[in-house]
């Protein structure tokens, strides 16, 4: 065991928890790029899965027998700290305990290979998850995410929701994306995945290339139809084919969610609040059909949705108005000699 390795790994496992400022998340992204740092990241994160798992008096004998021999060991420092959290030291355990957790750990990475992890976000909430490949991935808002490879398969499968891939470049290894109907495979590139609640997907490339098939049959069928992506495109499919065919965009538009940012570019009412409501357990109900077809135009905040709404309010033809629980959007008519979304009074 390098132990300079070891206490590296360890010393980026407690950081990531803790939070990465932006400097720091590009050193992070660097240390990793090196497959020796990877594989050494992938041990420390299994470690402290197996044993944070340990309940009751198996729990308390680990924590004693960190406290007693730990002190040297990184791999148990990291342990310690995930463990300790709002816990009581307990003493008098064998040192021989912590040990067994080890060599636990390091023989199912041996033999069995990594087990399928599952990454979640609630309503509203955003976070970035390492996989154990070392690639980064940020989740979007109602989104699910299991992990299903091994150290020689590199796959996770996007249940819901919407991520952001910063995959690891490895040609030995291709990473793939398993959908409800289709395929997404890469080397190595930064990309966006949104599989929308009606089945639709979006993908869209920041940087490199992937390759998008269609399964109709489901994972291992013959594809039906297959596209390759480069920087600054988009697709969109439905599980019976094409939407939108490959086309250019402004892809960095499309991952502002990042930034806490929901950007629009004149797309109807209703296509906005649906994406808004993604944000938010409040319900948004649009009353009047014409409030549904008026163009909306602008960046909203996706953390400040009362924000939203009011400046909605101003900028386009619609009535907001909180009752019971919902917002209803309602149609306002834009006065005579009045510019389209500014109210009259103001």
């Amino acid at each position: 065991m390098n132990k300079a390795a070891t206490h590296e790994a360890a010393s980026w496992h407690t950081r990531l928890g803790r939070g990465l400022t932006d400097l720091e998340r590009c050193e992070f992204e660097g240390w990793i790029a090196e497959p020796a740092s990877a594989r050494e990241f992938d041990a420390c994160r299994y470690l402290v899965d197996v044993a944070t798992e340990l309940k009751g008096r198996q729990r308390a004998e680990v924590l004693a027998s960190i406290a007693g021999a730990g002190r040297g060991s990184p791999w148990l420092a990291a342990l310690r700290q995930w463990l300790t959290c709002g816990s009581v030291w307990v003493s008098g355990a064998a040192a021989a305990t912590a040990v067994l957790v080890v060599a636990t750990a390091w023989s199912v990475l041996r033999t069995q290979g990594y087990v399928a992890q599952t990454y979640q976000t609630a309503t509203g909430q955003e976070r970035d998850v390492v996989l154990p490949d070392g690639s980064i991935v940020g989740l979007n808002t109602q989104t699910e995410l299991e992990w299903v490879g091994s150290p020689n398969d590199r796959r996770v499968r996007l249940i819901r929701g919407e991520a952001y891939f910063q995959v690891v470049h490895d040609p030995s290894r291709p990473f793939r994306i398993l959908l409800a109907h289709s395929e997404v495979q890469v080397l190595g590139t930064r990309f966006d995945v949104y599989q929308m609640a009606n089945g639709d997907v979006r993908v869209s490339v920041v940087s490199g290339t992937v390759a998008v098939e269609g399964l109709d049959n489901g994972v291992g069928a013959t594809p039906s139809w297959s596209r390759r992506l480069t920087a600054g495109q988009q697709i969109e499919y439905s599980p019976v084919g094409l939407l939108a065919d490959v086309h250019a965009i402004a892809a960095q538009k499309v991952i502002r969610w990042r930034e806490g940012i929901l950007e629009t570019q004149g797309e109807p009412l209703s296509d906005f609040v649906s994406d808004l409501t993604r944000y938010t357990t409040e319900r948004i109900v649009i009353a009047d059909p014409r409030a549904a077809v008026q163009k909306v135009g602008g960046a909203f905040s996706i953390h400040h949705i009362d924000a939203t709404l009011d400046r909605l309010g101003n900028i386009a033809p619609v009535t907001v108005t909180h009752a019971n629980g919902e917002v209803i959007l309602g149609y306002r008519p834009v006065a005579a000699g009045m510019r389209p979304g500014r109210p009259a009074g103001r």
